[in-house]
């Protein structure tokens, strides 16, 4: 007999997801709360989701923006949210309370960032680490991946993460980016941000990308990474 978890995971490959997994939260709920409020209170558990980008479309923005990679942008986004409306939806139906975090929501301008940390959730069920690119890196694609997250408080056994620091001396990231906003530093749960990224920065460049190619785009650092090539 398959077990919830069992049910979730062949559900998520069957609508074509490349990773799952679930993170247990319990002993961060203290800075989520810091980060978050109590919006996710009482959701102890995070399904992670990931599909993969095709590869040579991403490796394309080593030399600058295509229109390519945004259409398989919002190709895999769409893809990341009907599978998280699905598991959602499937769950609420068994009783549970659930939380789909979209694939890509910003909260406004000012903040740089999400309403939840997608890469927080997969590194700690174990899709991944967080890079010193600041994203999730997969030990098969690297960053070539978009991810989607569903909180919950089913009662899922949760995966274990993967170890910290696996980009080692690596620099390609830091190297690559334009406005050199990657700082290098590995990552390290509880660090601010501002330790491994200027954000502003990074966002000022993307604001004068828009201006000259029409949307937000770069990537380079995801296309330097030797994780997935």
């Amino acid at each position: 007999m398959l077990t919830l978890k069992n049910e979730l995971e062949q559900m998520v490959f069957h609508l074509g997801g490349d990773l799952f997994g679930v993170a247990s939260l319990d002993d961060v709920a203290r800075e989520i709360a810091g980060e978050y409020g109590d919006t996710y209170q009482g959701l102890e558990r995070a399904i992670s989701v990931a599909v993969f980008f095709p590869k040579e479309v991403l490796n394309e923005l080593a030399e600058g923006p295509t229109h390519t990679y945004l259409y398989y942008y919002d190709v895999i986004n769409a893809r990341l949210n009907d599978i998280a409306l699905r598991i959602s939806n499937l769950l609420q139906k068994k009783g549970f309370r659930t939380f789909p975090i979209p694939a890509s929501q910003r909260v406004n301008e000012s903040k740089l960032a999400g309403i939840f940390s997608h890469r927080l959730a997969a590194s700690r069920a174990g899709l991944g680490w967080i890079g010193k690119s600041c994203c999730l890196v997969n030990p098969q694609v690297g960053p070539r991946l978009r991810l989607v997250t569903i909180l919950t408080n089913a009662p899922l056994e949760s995966d274990q993460p993967l170890e910290e620091g696996c980009c080692g001396s690596c620099t390609a990231c830091q190297d690559a980016c334009p406005p050199q906003a990657i700082k290098g530093q590995e990552f390290h749960l509880g660090d601010p941000l501002s330790l491994r990224l200027d954000a502003q920065a990074c966002h000022d460049y993307l604001a004068n990308v828009r201006h000259s190619f029409g949307k937000r785009v770069c990537g380079r650092c995801l296309a330097a990474c030797p994780w997935g090539k």
